[in-house]
């Protein structure tokens, strides 16, 4: 008789008991979808986050210079100027300007070099702010090499024609009586990696490296032809790497290139501040993971990188006066055609440059 209530008392039970549970959920969602509005008349405020803006950038090396668009990505800074930022790597300045220029790209960290010579054929390109503002590289050579002059009817690698290695390179050997074409070959080897193998392996005997392949060329035994220091001495001052935008983006899309030029800054003051974390990161995407090599190359360009992105006209005029040779356009322009400053003018007058550096670690 027991058995007989409860089996006839636990199906109704059960029955009462889901018919409040579907009845709770149906309550709950009434809640939750009249739960704003509720808010919002009540006066509290309810705050969507807006969507980050989507931006393509493209920088033009794989090497220590490129560590603050690095640092910008992985630190958030992007994301917290309100853009979701995708670096893609070009293995030229040259062909960097180029995906500018089609639009493909918003930003580029490339050779000043490159963006000067789009310029002056009428690409409506500027740069917005210095990465390196001298040729900051070592010029390695084979072991035999003994002096620069021991280039005549060798094989010298560079990125690309018009690039910042290439332009370096013919200014630098012409200070040794050398002209291109004449007394030495010129490779166009593409990336700092190719250039290292190239020159290990023997298929070529002169190019100039930056960290951390610089660091791994020494360690292979590769001769330092003509060290960082002697480049400012023998003129060798032009701007390497810079950001660079078109007119159009500037006009346009200020907003967001202010914002990706305000993240990049805060990955510079990052690279200076945190060595681990930038030796991390350089050796994350240059896939190196010796710590002897990622410490070397974080040591050595330590004071190369500009701090507050200063413009710098010298560099430029350099570059005009070797473009000058062969392009009499070069010899009528003026530095200050290709910069534009007046991102960096507005970041200073709004103290965000200066807070930048003041805050502490």
């Amino acid at each position: 008789m027991v058995l007989d209530v409860l089996s006839g008392e636990i199906p109704a039970r059960q029955d009462m008991i889901g018919k409040l549970r579907r009845r709770r959920s149906y309550w709950i969602s009434v809640f939750l979808v009249f739960l704003p509005l509720l808010l919002l008349t009540l006066g509290v405020g309810v705050r969507l986050l807006p969507a980050a803006e989507r931006l393509t950038s493209a920088h033009s090396a794989l090497n220590i210079l490129t560590v603050p668009l690095w640092l910008a990505k992985e630190k958030g800074f992007f994301l917290k100027h309100g853009l979701e930022v995708e670096n893609i790597y070009i293995p030229s300045g040259t062909m960097a300007v180029q995906a500018l220029l089609s639009g493909d790209i918003k930003v580029a960290l490339a050779a000043g070099s490159s963006v000067v010579n789009a310029n002056l054929q009428g690409a409506p390109i500027k740069i917005i702010a210095g990465n390196a503002n001298f040729y900051p590289l070592a010029f390695f050579s084979a072991p035999e090499i003994r002096e620069p002059r021991d280039l005549r009817g060798k094989r010298v690698a560079v990125t690309r024609v018009g690039s910042s290695s290439y332009m370096a390179t013919m200014i630098l050997l012409r200070k040794f009586g050398l002209e291109e074409g004449k007394d030495y070959t010129i490779l166009q080897l593409g990336s700092t990696q190719n250039r290292l193998v190239a020159l290990t392996k023997g298929m070529i005997q002169g190019t100039t490296l930056s960290a951390p392949e610089s660091i791994m060329a020494k360690n292979a035994g590769m001769k330092v032809l003509i060290p960082v220091s002697d480049m400012k001495k023998l003129g060798v001052t032009i701007q390497h790497q810079a950001l660079a935008a078109t007119d159009r983006s500037l006009r346009e899309s200020r907003s967001i290139i202010k914002a990706f030029l305000m993240a990049y800054l805060e990955g510079v003051r990052e690279f200076y501040r945190n060595k681990e974390v930038a030796t991390q990161v350089l050796g994350k995407y240059t896939r190196i993971a010796d710590p002897q090599v990622l410490s070397a190359s974080y040591d050595e360009s330590y004071d190369v990188i500009e701090k507050e992105g200063a413009l710098v006209e010298e560099g430029i005029q350099v570059t005009l006066g070797e473009l000058g040779k062969s392009d009499s356009r070069a010899l009528k322009a003026r530095a200050s055609q290709f910069l534009d400053p007046t991102l960096l003018q507005e970041l200073s007058g709004e103290g965000f440059i200066k807070a930048l550096w003041s805050v502490s670690k």
